[in-house]
């Protein structure tokens, strides 16, 4: 086990952990460009904002005409400065929380593997609903190709499998075949690091089994080094891993359009990073934004450019909780729940219906 005390995230392309240090010559200066994407615009509302509707590209713009000038950007950009479109799309998440409530969950549940019905750790799958998710998704992706949308060339994906799922629904019968994109696994896109069991990540043999057109990024472990059950990544820690995942994929991949397959706080970080704003990433969304990237040759920040906390601080929650579970059927969980966390004090009762199928008994997605 790996403290996570002693790193902000894993350094992707090599075969240890540290906190974040770019590669002499690997540091850049990154800003998102603006213009092309309405959610690039601070007048866009986030939260009113859908992606089916082509994406968020501005109505001034056909895909074709996106593409040739990202094109010319790169063609006509100076020495050590490159663009590159991300299309991030965020996997379900777990909907356990919603079963039991925020304090619950940080309380008590987050850190069990199910409630003796239905299960959500570790790595639990994607619901059905998680699946109409990316299968719509990709029916988007199929509409906007007529329209000239460019496919991704490169796939990275969180080692989780609710994202490796995602991804073969969203893109399966258009990039995983024989001769097409074999998507790269990458550590730094999965979820936070630690304390809930649904992001604790299953070994690289059972991952090599399930996805098959997958590949590994050099150094991935065996077994998960990374989570802990007492301890989880800050904020300024899942910036920093962002940082990582954009430092890699710019210096190491000549490709200008990227899939990510991600979660929503990993997405958060990343975003951030890329110098986006703030824009909250609903569940099942793609976004795409364009990113440029100023190389600064042997040069390395002393310190963070912007303001951010690092260390873990996001603790294993310490609460007084007593929980009375009964399984009523097998599609029901009752839980009267009083709880303790800080100065507050509440008492409520939870009743929440379930869904069981034969095939799938996840409740993490």
């Amino acid at each position: 086990m790996v403290s996570l005390s002693n790193l902000l995230f894993l350094a992707l392309s090599a075969t240890s952990v540290g906190a974040y240090k770019a590669a002499a010559g690997h540091y850049g200066d990154y800003s998102v460009v603006p213009g092309f994407f309405k959610q690039d615009d601070l007048s866009t509302n986030a939260t009113t904002f859908d992606h089916h509707d082509n994406l968020g590209l501005n109505e001034n713009l056909t895909w074709p005409e996106f593409k040739q000038q990202v094109d010319d950007l790169n063609a006509n950009a100076p020495e050590g400065t490159t663009y590159k479109v991300i299309y991030y799309a965020v996997c379900f998440h777990n909907v356990a929380t919603l079963y039991y409530g925020k304090n619950a969950w940080k309380c008590y549940w987050c850190q069990m593997n199910g409630n003796g019905t239905i299960f959500w750790g570790p790595d639990g799958y994607l619901t059905e609903k998680g699946e109409d998710f990316a299968r719509n998704n990709s029916k988007l992706i199929k509409s906007l190709i007529v329209d000239g949308f460019p496919l991704p060339q490169s796939m990275y994906v969180s080692p989780l499998s609710r994202c490796g799922d995602t991804l073969v629904l969203t893109w399966g019968d258009l990039l995983l075949k024989p001769g097409y994109i074999r998507p790269v696994v990458k550590e730094g896109l999965r979820e936070v690091m630690g304390v809930e069991t649904p992001d604790l990540r299953r070994s690289k043999t059972y991952l090599k089994e399930r996805y098959p057109y997958f590949d590994f990024e050099h150094g991935f472990a065996e077994e998960d080094q990374l989570f802990s059950p007492t301890e989880g990544e800050t904020p300024g820690g899942l910036y920093w891993r962002g940082r990582s995942v954009l430092d890699d994929i710019f210096t190491s991949d000549e490709n200008t359009f990227i899939s990510l397959t991600g979660h929503s706080d990993n997405g958060a970080g990343l975003l951030k990073a890329a110098g986006h704003r703030e824009f909250p990433l609903n569940t099942g969304a793609i976004i795409p934004f364009v990113v440029k990237r100023v190389s600064r040759i042997d040069f390395n920040p002393v310190q963070p450019d912007i303001d951010v906390t690092v260390g873990p601080s996001l603790t294993s929650t310490t609460c007084a909780a007593t929980l009375s579970i009964s399984t009523l059927d097998s599609s029901v969980a009752y839980a009267t729940q009083e709880v303790s966390d800080g100065d507050q004090i509440s008492v409520f009762t939870v009743t929440t219906v379930v869904t069981v199928t034969p095939t799938s008994t996840s409740t993490s997605a």
